[in-house]
């Protein structure tokens, strides 16, 4: 699930405005609103981002969470789970170097915008996971009202969620293909491409610049 515009969304302070600042033209421009480029941003903004990831962990371990009856109604444009064809084997995880704490009901994590969910599909695991991201998001965010002078968009972006929102066996994830199923991760055919173009490009440059160094 991404979040649609999310740091326009916050106002800045007029002391952490000043940390914010650009030259462009001659002209020093202060941002009144948190921006990717401001030093302080991701900290702040990862306040309220993390926060919605921890709601939502804690929605899905609390018994007492009817999610049948609490929840947002956003997560029913979201298609049933896809999983693969049963005849795909599950493949055996390695021992690990690291103790990595498990919980089977689910966790969800968050990249600065960008919330991942991850459980077992046993039980009613899977439609808690779906609906827990969306209540979280809604306990911390201002939601729309017609009589708003000035029109806004939802902040939970509907164009990705109804693309992305599906919970699968094989996702792409901030970039990587995750196949839980396999236990492998992959880069996408067109990011293999790309990579791969940038480093002949980058070892070509080093022989070039080498080469006029030459005595």
């Amino acid at each position: 699930m991404d979040l649609d515009a999310a740091y326009r969304r916050c106002t800045l302070a007029s002391s952490t405005s000043f940390e914010s600042m650009t030259i462009y033209d001659n002209l020093l421009l202060v941002a009144l609103r948190l921006t990717f480029g401001g030093s302080p941003c991701p900290s702040l903004w990862g306040l309220l981002s993390e926060t919605m990831a921890d709601i939502a962990n804690t929605l899905l371990v609390n018994p007492f969470w009817d999610h049948d009856s609490v929840f947002d109604p956003i997560s029913n444009m979201i298609e049933p789970p896809q999983p693969l064809p049963a005849d795909q084997p599950f493949h055996s995880a390695k021992d690990l170097s690291v103790s990595i704490p498990t919980n089977p009901i689910g966790f969800i994590d968050i990249f600065i915008d960008d919330f991942i969910g991850v459980a077992l599909d046993l039980g009613d695991n899977t439609s808690r996971l779906q609906k827990a991201i969306s209540v979280a998001i809604r306990t911390l965010t201002r939601p729309l009202d017609d009589s708003d002078v000035l029109p806004r968009r939802d902040i939970i972006s509907l164009k990705k969620y109804k693309a992305e929102g599906r919970l699968e066996e094989v996702k792409k994830v901030l970039g990587w293909i995750i196949n839980t199923r396999s236990l492998k991760i992959s880069l996408p055919s067109d990011k293999f491409t790309e990579w791969s173009r940038d480093i002949q490009n980058t070892l070509s440059a080093k022989k070039s610049h080498h080469k006029n160094w030459r005595l």
